[in-house]
């Protein structure tokens, strides 16, 4: 069974991205202090709590909200 993310965590990782806009994963993880596949898997959970991010053809990351 997988972990459930952390919330804080989540929220921080979110936080960076609209922070740094089209930045790479691996650049938000270093501010955070942790792995860049932890970012990586962190974007369908952000997806579910309606904090979408797109990433573009690069690899850059790009934040929007979903309007409910």
């Amino acid at each position: 069974m997988a972990r459930q993310p952390n919330p804080e965590r989540l929220e921080g990782i979110y936080r960076k991205i609209e922070e740094y806009p089209g930045e790479h994963p691996g650049f938000i993880a270093r501010l955070l202090g942790v792995n860049r596949s932890e970012v990586t898997r962190a974007l369908p959970a952000l997806e579910d709590r309606g904090l979408l991010v797109s990433e573009d053809d690069h690899g850059r990351l790009w934040p929007f909200r979903r309007e409910r």
